[in-house]
């Protein structure tokens, strides 16, 4: 049985393919509400304070990737 996301819920993996540092440091996908989702996430550092903390995004998986079985990311 394959593994399904609980509502509301993610899981993120270090993206051990990025190549350019606007490449999210980290991808995965979760459930927002009964909607599967890619996520992408970046470590950065305030400028203010030099504290370090993580910018998320996510949106439907895209028509090119997400829906045609690649394993490729979408971002």
């Amino acid at each position: 049985m394959a593994f399904e996301h609980k509502e509301n819920t993610a899981t993120v993996f270090e993206n051990d393919k990025k190549s350019a540092d606007n490449q999210p440091d980290f991808t995965g996908k979760g459930k927002v509400g009964d909607e599967i989702m890619e996520f992408a996430m970046w470590r950065r550092t305030a400028k203010s304070s030099g504290n370090e903390y993580f910018y998320m995004s996510f949106k439907k998986p895209s028509e090119k990737y997400g829906n045609k079985g690649s394993s490729k990311p979408a971002f």
